[in-house]
């Protein structure tokens, strides 16, 4: 219902009440009243349930991009993108594999860091074969 006819329904259960209340013997008035304070307090809460906007559920967290993408973006990112890379595959060689693999020294992650791009991509693909090749 639209908000300027919001509270007619309330206001005509509780009028309805007062004369039921107020009719001091009159039976067949009562009666009336009662249930016309009933349908309206009925009407009422229908009313407001019906027009009540549901809470949205709790959604996920928006993606960033699908995986490969972020990928891409780490391969062209350069040199810090070779270290997230790098630390991806040690996250993923522990979490399937090797769980007490140390973390990386930061001298050997520069080695690893500052490889030329062609040497970098063959050891990218050998840890994903091992990995693969493991799991």
């Amino acid at each position: 219902m639209k908000t300027p006819f919001r509270w007619t329904f309330p206001i005509l259960a509780g009028l309805a009440t007062v004369v039921a209340i107020a009719t001091n013997g009159d039976e067949p008035v009562a009666v009336g009243a009662a249930t016309v304070a009933v349908a309206a307090g009925a009407l009422a809460v229908w009313d407001a349930v019906r027009t009540h906007e549901p809470e949205p559920a709790l959604a996920p967290p928006p993606a960033e991009g699908p995986p490969v993408a972020t990928a891409e973006l780490w391969f062209a990112g350069g040199v810090m993108g070779q270290e997230a890379i790098v630390l991806l595959l040690d996250r993923i060689d522990r979490a399937l594999l090797h769980a007490t693999l140390p973390t990386r020294d930061t001298r050997e992650l520069a080695l690893l860091r500052n490889l030329p791009r062609d040497r970098f991509l063959d050891y990218v693909d050998s840890r994903l074969s091992e990995i693969e090749g493991s799991a």
